[in-house]
């Protein structure tokens, strides 16, 4: 029998309510209350920001598919030998590891393996502030430690289309109408928002409301959308962005589209990002 159930049973197992075991108990509590449980987690991801904090650190935004969006601080990152490279370049698809602690909301990046850089795309100016515009959508609508894997499979497919070479309005015109369905925001197409039925053609716009209206519901404040303006909203939400941006669409009817979706983000944040005009201007 092993002397410590020999010593337990000779006891009476009255030495486990000694002061001095009460109190060691006491203290190793108090250290697990005051010391939070640190958390190691590895995750793809896509980085969304970078922004200096102190003399050599930076503070990282990085948008992940499981744990949502999230900041880190990547220390030594802006010293001449960091060992983060060029994983820190923005919409660098990467593996990033990270401890967290449970009470803190910035966690501490421990190491990130790139997967894929943007660094073709950002020698190009159009296409460059397309990818900027993207990544700041994606910062804007991402919602902290919510996962969305939605949203991170929209970005990175987009991010995949302009590496391809792809028409860059075309592909932010695709990726500002489906991130505005992701969040709820963009009405249906399909239905009339009054009577419920399908919307059919002519489509009308009730710009007071914010809806698509069919034929018959609309009334002379409601705008009616060209038919190849309705058209290319339903082809949107039907394809790949690497099938829309080979569809041979019209400026006129790319222009549409994204004035669709500037008004109904605009309505909804309260202000336009800050991109937005800079990108509109070469586009």
């Amino acid at each position: 029998m092993p002397l410590l159930l020999i010593f337990l049973l000779a006891s009476g197992f009255r030495f486990l309510t000694s002061p001095f075991l009460l109190a060691s108990g006491f203290w190793f509590l108090a250290l697990v209350l005051h010391f939070p449980v640190v958390k190691p987690n590895r995750s793809e991801a896509i980085i969304l920001n970078t922004f200096p904090a102190r003399e050599r650190d930076k503070l990282v935004v990085f948008l992940t598919p499981d744990h949502g969006k999230l900041k880190g601080w990547a220390y030594g990152a802006r010293s001449m030998k960091t060992r983060f490279g060029a994983s820190l370049e923005p919409l660098a698809k990467v593996h990033i590891t990270w401890m967290e602690k449970e009470t803190e909301e910035v966690v501490r990046i421990e190491s990130i393996d790139l997967i894929r850089s943007l660094f073709p795309v950002q020698q190009k100016l159009l296409p460059s502030l397309a990818a900027t515009y993207l990544a700041e959508h994606a910062d804007t609508f991402a919602l902290p430690s919510d996962p969305n894997e939605l949203l991170y499979r929209l970005l990175d497919r987009s991010c995949e289309a302009l590496l391809a070479g792809l028409s860059a309005e075309s592909v932010v015109g695709w990726f500002e109408l489906w991130i505005l369905r992701l969040a709820g925001i963009f009405p249906s197409i399909r239905q009339c928002a009054d009577c419920q039925r399908p919307a059919g053609q002519p489509l009308r716009w009730d710009e007071e409301h914010e809806v698509f209206l069919c034929g018959e519901c609309g009334t002379s404040a409601t705008r009616v959308v060209p038919n190849d303006v309705a058209e290319a909203f339903a082809l949107v939400f039907r394809s790949p962005v690497e099938a829309f941006a080979v569809e041979p669409l019209s400026r006129e009817v790319l222009f549409e589209l994204r004035a669709f979706a500037r008004h109904l983000r605009r309505n909804f944040l309260g202000y336009e990002l800050k991109s937005h005009d800079l990108l509109q201007a070469l586009m």
